[in-house]
């Protein structure tokens, strides 16, 4: 664990001006995770060096878990500010000026949303030395904001979802809220987010448990909030909820809020007999398009077989059927208004790449956490496209106007499924033979056995002057970048970073390496494109607090060197880590280039903040 805060330049205030906000995680509702509108940074002067000018110190917690926002232009107290706005797992959210010197960048700190849940503690062997009812490997001190809230501009709020403490020591309590810009105050009281299917005699249909299919106050809510539209008139708030992972758990619910009323218009769970099927999508949220279509990945999931109201094999997973069960899923839900205050959600269409009853388990008991829903899909810019890779590595390519309704059938996808993570060669991915083992195969490059390749959350996609762009960083691996034919949907290889996330995890022999790296893209339109990045140096950042590190590389160019096996090498343009600015890895959240700055999110009670050096 890093304790060091290192260095960082004084800088005089800077003046206000023409600014790009960044209202949602991953800038905008497709997903893509490209800001297009930077002017300041280009390949050629973050080569030259990005300095850390100050952090934003955040009191309450140190771990960041939601991804920072930006407001520039914002009237607080009579003045206009450029405001970054974090949030806290201590239940804060505080707004800074992105250009005032540090200590006296704090413009306000909100009320606070309510207590945060503190988790019931016991020592442990694990690396922290603690585990908790919530989090098995105790990295969370408190659980308080834990997803990236979403910026509402027209109305000057900020819609946010945390858990609090409720009457039950052991189970915590997930309230919406909704705070002003101007200065932090919560507007109205927090309100619970409730979800239920009733069958035909009015009382709450009942799972294959034996449990009703209800959505819990105590479920996790980790995926980004999804405002649709993003701006304009009469909004929707989408909420995606987790689920659980074994027989009797929680379901994955989406819940929809009307912002004219604030009031909640709509649930619906992503399974009805077996359980999970949760939204959590590597912290990721859903993405919606033009139409308010909202598109989403699920996890894990399952029913029991059931025999005589009795279980026949206690634990046994079934496959999701695709009529009542949609986990290890692409779906497409459609919201329908019909008047101020009321909402329908519909499960409109929907595609499950592979069935886990016909997977082997090669000897690994969790075979099942095959784990679609911990990436995140994206609608490709100027496509009817949408794409995603879970934790096989595997990147699905489908017409999201005609998702296809199968299940383990490949005549729905654009082209054929492929390894994006690691270089899969020889190995298949057609269902059921998409097994591997984790990290092996017929290519050296690979890995030893049992290293997992994981994609989490969204790959990030970029149309440059010669062409589209893919980028993603799996797990004990190298960012990947890949040219996207946007007609047709085909994707290619061209190349990898010669940095690894968890480079020395990576050779060994243990599963682990969590979580790759996040990405984020900066150009000036189709030119001086930037992939930025944030990954763990080494180490399991899914079990333990672990060092990070910030990267930048040239979106197009690439190195005048090759990679040791071969492949082109892409071009690294600057490194924290030679910016001697150690800083603790937040596992999920993606850097946010806004303006001529880089934010990087940090474990550390901190967001720090680069610039070019003068």
């Amino acid at each position: 664990m890093i304790t060091g805060t290192g260095t960082f330049l004084l800088i005089a205030t800077l003046p206000i001006y023409a600014a790009t906000p960044v209202l949602t995680r991953s800038y905008d509702n497709s997903r893509n995770g490209a800001n297009t509108t930077e002017t300041t940074l280009t390949p050629t002067l973050v080569a030259n060096g990005l300095a850390r000018i100050k952090s934003l110190t955040i009191p309450d917690d140190k771990r960041v878990e939601a991804q920072p926002l930006y407001v520039p232009g914002l009237l607080i107290n009579g003045k206009t500010h450029n405001v970054v706005l974090v949030a806290s797992m201590g239940n804060h959210v505080y707004a800074f000026d992105a250009d005032a010197p540090q200590g006296q960048d704090l413009l306000w700190t909100s009320t606070l949303l309510s207590k945060p849940y503190q988790p019931i503690v016991m020592p442990d062997n694990n690396p922290e030395g603690r585990t908790t009812n919530v989090d098995l490997w105790g990295i969370n001190i408190l659980w308080g904001i834990l997803s990236t809230p979403v910026v509402d501009l027209d109305k000057q709020q900020m819609y946010l979802v945390n858990w609090t403490e409720g009457p039950d020591p052991k189970n915590p309590v997930l309230l919406l809220h909704r705070i002003s810009l101007a200065d932090g105050k919560e507007i109205g009281k927090g309100q619970p987010l409730t979800g239920v299917v009733n069958g035909a005699n009015g009382k709450p249909a009942i799972d294959a448990r034996g449990k009703p299919v209800q959505l819990n106050s105590n479920q996790k809510q980790r995926a980004a909030l999804l405002l649709s539209p993003l701006r304009g008139q009469h909004k929707t708030l989408f909420i995606g909820i987790t689920g659980g992972e074994v027989p009797g758990d929680p379901h994955g619910w989406l819940v929809a809020v009307d912002v004219d009323t604030f009031k909640e218009t709509a649930a619906i769970p992503t399974t009805q007999q077996g359980f999970g099927g949760g939204i959590w999508q590597g912290a990721a949220g859903p993405a919606s398009d033009d139409q308010g279509n909202v598109y989403v990945m699920t996890g894990n999931g399952g029913f029991n077989i059931t025999k005589n109201g009795g279980d026949t094999s206690a634990g046994q997973i079934v496959d999701f059927n695709g009529t009542t069960d949609f986990a290890e899923a692409f779906i497409k839900f459609k919201y329908q208004r019909t008047g101020t205050g009321k909402g329908s959600l519909t499960l409109d269409d929907w595609y499950i790449p592979f069935q886990d009853s016909k997977r082997s388990n090669q000897g690994n008991p969790d075979y099942q956490d095959q784990d679609l829903g911990g990436g995140a899909p994206i609608l490709p810019a100027g496509t009817t496209l949408v794409m995603g890779a879970g934790k096989d590595g595997i990147l699905y390519v489908l017409d999201r106007n005609n998702l296809g309704k199968k299940i383990a059938d490949l005549t729905p996808l654009k082209q054929p499924p492929l390894f994006v993570t690691f270089n899969g060669l020889g190995l298949s991915t057609s269902p059921p033979a998409i097994d591997f083992v984790l990290g092996g195969g017929p290519d050296p490059s690979e890995g030893p056995p049992k290293k997992t390749h994981h994609q989490h959350s969204s790959p990030g996609y970029w149309i440059g002057s010669t062409g589209a762009f893919l980028f993603d960083w799996g797990e004990n691996e190298s960012l990947r970048s890949w040219q996207v034919n946007p007609a047709t949907g085909q994707v290619s290889f061209l190349g990898k970073s010669a940095e690894i996330a968890s480079r020395a995890s990576s050779l060994d022999q243990s599963i682990g390496g969590m979580t790759g790296g996040m990405i984020a893209v900066s150009s000036n339109g189709t030119s001086n494109g930037i992939v930025w990045t944030l990954a763990p140096i080494d180490g399991n950042a899914n079990q333990a607090v672990v060092a990070g590190a910030a990267r930048a590389y040239d979106a197009t160019a690439f190195d005048t060197a090759n990679n040791t096996d071969g492949t082109k090498r892409l071009k690294l343009l600057w490194d924290s880590t030679h910016a001697g600015v150690p800083f603790n890895f937040s596992k999920f959240c993606p850097p946010v280039v806004a303006d001529g700055k880089l934010y990087v999110a940090t474990y550390d009670g901190r967001v720090d903040v680069y610039a070019p050096k003068q």
